[in-house]
């Protein structure tokens, strides 16, 4: 059986190893290998140089190295990662490498062989071999098991080191499962309650331990334009991502006003040295259709421009009738290396989303429980008005990521990014709160209408230095960010005009009066400066992560309803933190513990026209990952407890206003495990449980209880396996389980949610297989919710029209050509 060495390499027996490598040409190669374990290192190494190491295991125990970073030749690579050790790597005439002491030893001495000791003892010979490129934290990953990432730390760094919980959802896992959203890509991650709202088009929404994310995501770490109230918030495709990432807990200490629960980044997919050309076809069982195409590799001999093109153009039905999911989106990008030290990324997205969709308003009385005149309302009833609705919105991007390697220390990178997300919209949805006529099957309905606007640029400059104090490594970062922003939000809605709809006759196509006048009409500009520091410290195993940060933010939001337009200027400042602590054992095992905290600007009044300061929250993390040696997989443990100040709760004298009382603590259990167990099967299994509790809160009906849209328990698995029997048929069936929760602030026991099990299945099939034609070509099945589950994602109140349902049973095929 393998065992790995390192991020990219594997340790084999001699009598299991392979036949050596061809030995490659000595000439100088461009490499970053990050600092570290010693093993690690050269296994990142001779992947990296495509060469054979064969090493006497005991040599390598309890040693680090700073890295590799430039050009080098093979020889002087190894000369350079094992400087200081008294170890030296010795060409063998097939291409190989031994790695022993130095200087080497006469010949016929006890410990010539590099597998004796002085005392004759035989010791274990391993081999390390060639595997491919060397994963980096926003590279490619091959599998399930991503072992690097820089969304914690902003620097390229081992998620074993990382003294935080990251979860990342890997470009093979959501092409395996089907993810077309990130809601859809996050549904087995442990924490992570996905798609709470239901079936949306629109938008993707989540809650990562209790708190929701939505307008608040980031983009190749640096924040997309949004904010919690607009509706013109973006939603990237899945297919345009390489991976998905999500930091648990607070991460202000890097990036500034971030929600206490976590924060999710997303990594897009960036220009490659290896061509690699893709198109596609997906349809679903709703009909309709999604071409796709993702093209990248080298524009130049010389490699040192690189292109990448990720495009698609999606028309389909949805489960709803009469509804349209329209989607436009090219992202073209472009990487100049003009040397080996540097790096120049250029970046841009264009997106348009024109979908005609339903409203997702249900009446209680026929989606959580059934009518006693007509059960249940049907999933695929239309509720709002096919020939008026439409929802527009457009987002434009345009961006770089800058990196310069001066020499082994210092390095330095600035990325930057401007966006622009707009959007109107015009429909008719069911009366939010009077949603039956007296005949209890007519719903009265109203109109409604939004114009918004969400402009960005955000720019984030570092400074890296890989330093030595005596035994202790430092890996040193200093840097200053800058987000500026303009938000304008227009609302109305009004029910004058708007005709009703029978559930049991539905009639479409009467005219539908539009609102005249916005009833809600805000503008805020915003601007936050963060100064930050942070330091990985090395000594020997222990790896310590200390990073301190200051914020300015001050949001100006004017009411333009008004005549007098007034408008409150919101400014804070804040100084967070994070410490954290792990220890990397030989056999792969890292206990960790941290403590971070975090900051989040709220604005508004309360009833003395005083602005609100920004929410604190905080996190207390202990855990322990493991990371066998073979990098065959990846699993975690974390015990957590989260604690948010200054909530939102009403204002005792005046419930219309707000005060600053409320306090929130979420205490927890999550486990999860990612892993490539042989070389056909591969396994994603996890587990959260959350003990949430609203600890003070003027609502006497909350306090005590758990947080809103918090289940207590979440698990879900997934198994893929690859038939030896039938070469090129691969197949999945995964299932996830969350217990009841309340997403109604009344806490009514007769709009809890209940318990849900779901379950999905995916297969796909190489049709090389079938001729040597066809090679290249692949046919992909998933099916999600198998059973067609009916169910209900939220109800808020016992009126109105407060609920949504879920997904329906969605069966994709995907045909895909690669070349």
């Amino acid at each position: 059986m393998g065992l790995a060495l390192g991020a990219a390499g594997a340790l084999v027996s001699p009598a299991q190893a392979q036949p050596a490598a061809r030995p490659v040409a000595d000439g100088a190669r461009n490499f970053s290998i990050p600092a570290g374990p010693l093993d690690r290192a050269l296994g990142g190494f001779a992947s990296a140089a495509g060469i054979e190491l064969s090493v006497d295991a005991s040599l390598l125990q309890g040693r680090s190295t700073t890295g590799l970073a430039g050009s080098f030749t093979v020889g002087d690579g190894f000369a350079e990662l094992l400087r200081g050790h008294g170890l030296q790597a010795v060409r063998q005439p097939n291409g190989s490498y031994t790695l022993g002491r130095s200087p080497v030893p006469a010949a016929g001495s006890a410990s010539a062989s590099p597998n004796a000791t002085a005392g004759g003892t035989v010791l274990p010979v391993v081999t390390v071999q060639a595997a491919g490129p060397q994963e980096t934290a926003t590279g490619p990953v091959q599998g399930y098991v991503a072992k690097r990432s820089a969304s914690a730390t902003k620097t390229d760094t081992s998620l074993l080191e990382t003294p935080q919980l990251i979860n990342v959802v890997t470009r093979a896992q959501m092409d395996d499962q089907g993810a077309r959203t990130v809601a859809e890509a996050l549904r087995y991650t442990a924490g992570v309650l996905a798609e709470p709202n239901g079936f949306d088009v629109r938008y993707d929404w989540n809650y990562i331990r209790g708190y929701n994310t939505f307008g608040t995501q980031w983009l190749d770490g640096l924040p997309m334009p949004g904010d919690p109230s607009s509706y013109a918030v973006p939603r990237i495709p899945a297919y345009g991502l390489e991976r998905v990432e999500v930091i648990k807990g607070p991460a202000s200490v890097l990036y500034g006003k971030s929600i206490p629960g976590g924060l999710l980044n997303q990594v897009s997919k960036r220009p490659q040295a290896e061509a690699h050309r893709e198109v596609q076809v997906t349809a679903t069982n709703f009909g309709g259709a999604q071409v796709a195409t993702d093209l990248t590799g080298p524009i130049d001999k010389d490699g040192q421009w690189l292109y990448r093109l990720v495009a698609l153009r999606r028309d389909a039905h949805t489960q709803v009738d009469h509804e349209r999911d329209t989607q436009t989106m090219i992202a073209p990008s472009f990487t100049w290396r003009p040397s080996v030290a540097t790096s120049l990324t250029l970046q841009m997205h264009y997106q348009k989303d024109d979908p005609r969709m339903s409203p997702r308003f249900y009446p209680v009385i026929g989606s959580h429980t059934p009518s006693k005149l007509f059960g249940y309302i049907p999933r695929s009833l239309y509720l709002g008005e096919p020939s008026t609705d439409s929802f527009n919105r457009t987002y434009k991007s345009i961006g770089y990521a800058f990196e310069h390697r001066f020499n082994d220390t210092f390095a330095v990178r600035q990325n930057l990014r401007y966006g622009h997300a707009e959007q109107d919209m015009f429909l008719v949805r069911v009366h939010p709160f009077n949603a039956y006529r007296p005949d209890g099957h007519t719903m009265n309905r109203v109109s409604a209408i939004s114009d918004d606007d969400i402009r960005s640029l955000s720019v984030d400059t570092q400074v890296e230095a890989k330093v030595r104090t005596g035994p202790l490594e430092h890996t040193l970062l200093a840097g200053v960010d800058h987000l500026r922003g303009k938000i304008s939000f227009n609302f109305a809605n009004s029910a004058v005009g708007v005709p009703s709809l029978d559930v049991l006759n539905p009639v479409y196509g009467l005219p539908v009066t539009r609102p005249t006048a916005y009833t809600t009409s805000n503008l805020q500009q915003l601007q936050q400066t963060g100064l930050y520091l942070q330091d990985q410290i090395r000594w020997g195993r222990a790896i310590a992560t200390l990073g301190l940060r200051h914020d300015r933010s001050s949001i100006d939001t004017t009411n333009r309803t008004l005549a007098s337009r007034p408008t409150v200027a919101t400014d804070d400042s804040a100084t967070t933190g994070r410490a954290g602590l792990t220890y990397v054992f030989d056999n792969g095992i890292a206990p960790y513990a941290s403590y971070s905290t975090s900051f989040l600007p709220t604005s508004g009044v309360d009833r003395l026209n005083r602005p609100f300061q920004a929410q604190k929250g905080r996190q207390f993390e202990v855990g322990v990952k493991y990371e066998p040696l073979g990098g065959w997989g990846f699993m975690t443990a974390s015990l957590f407890r989260n604690e948010l100040e200054n909530g939102l709760t009403p204002d005792g004298l005046n419930a219309q206003y707000s005060v600053q009382t409320g306090r929130q603590r979420l205490r927890g259990l999550e486990l999860e495990a990612k892993a490539d167990l042989t070389s056909r099967l591969s396994l994603i299994a996890a587990y959260s449980y959350t003990d949430s509790e609203v600890r003070a809160s003027n609502d006497r009906v909350a306090l005590g209880q758990d947080m809103l849209r918090t289940p207590r328990h979440q698990a879900s698995a997934w198994m893929d396996y690859r038939f030896e029997s039938v070469p090129g048929l691969q197949a999945g069936i995964g299932a996830r389980y969350m217990s009841a929760y309340d997403t109604a602030p009344t806490y009514d026991p007769a709009l809890r949610i209940p318990s849900l099990f779901l379950w999905d299945l995916g297969a796909s099939y190489d049709l090389g297989m079938l001729s040597e034609t066809l090679k290249g070509a692949r046919l992909r099945l998933t099916i999600a919710n198998v059973s067609d589950k009916r169910y209900v994602s939220h109800c808020l109140m016992s009126n109105g029209s407060p609920c949504n349902y879920g997904a329906r049973r969605t069966a994709t095929a995907t045909l895909s050509y690669a070349w």
